[in-house]
């Protein structure tokens, strides 16, 4: 779910997605300011360890140097633990298990792929994104990651239709 929602061509680059960094250009362009920044999940693991959040060209750079290096160093496998495990899901909650419990009540071997599909549609911007205060939007970006994963081929058709067809029971109790 997170590779189809974040990074869909996770696995077939070496940490730099050259045509989504072009998209992104073209769209930051389009609308005089960054509004997309086109980062693989490697480059968004590199950002978050190592550098900071500053929007510049020289951050830039260093994030894409060091891409390419942990690329080099760690398997995929490694690098989307990483990202899995420090990646911030909304009110304090960092890393899919705090917000598998936080949100779902589960552990992280309890989820389906509905449920996975829930939690990473709203890491681009977790609190304003929160399933918890706006489910009915919760559940259209959950379907478009469900989407995303069909289209990627990580889910079959009857499992994507299967998936659509399952209700999202939100933790009540923080």
């Amino acid at each position: 779910a997170a590779v189809a929602a974040e990074d869909g061509n996770f696995y077939r680059h070496e940490g730099l997605d050259f045509w989504g960094m072009l998209r992104a250009l073209v769209v930051n362009l389009r609308d005089g300011r960054f509004s997309q920044g086109g980062s693989t999940i490697t480059q968004q693991v590199v950002r978050n360890f190592f550098l900071t959040r500053d929007k510049t060209l020289r951050r830039k750079m260093e994030e894409l140097f060091l891409a390419r290096k942990l690329e080099r160093h760690l398997n995929k496998r490694e690098i989307l633990l990483l990202y899995l495990n420090q990646i911030y899901f909304g009110h304090g909650n960092y890393g899919i298990s705090e917000a598998a419990r936080f949100y779902l009540g589960k552990s992280v071997g309890d989820l389906t792929v509905a449920d996975a599909a829930l939690l990473v549609s709203h890491l681009p911007s977790p609190e304003n994104y929160n399933p918890k205060t706006d489910p009915e939007g919760a559940q259209r970006r959950r379907d478009r990651v469900l989407g995303r994963m069909l289209e990627h081929e990580f889910i079959t058709r009857e499992r994507y239709t299967h998936a659509l067809s399952q209700p999202f029971g939100l933790q009540t109790a923080a």
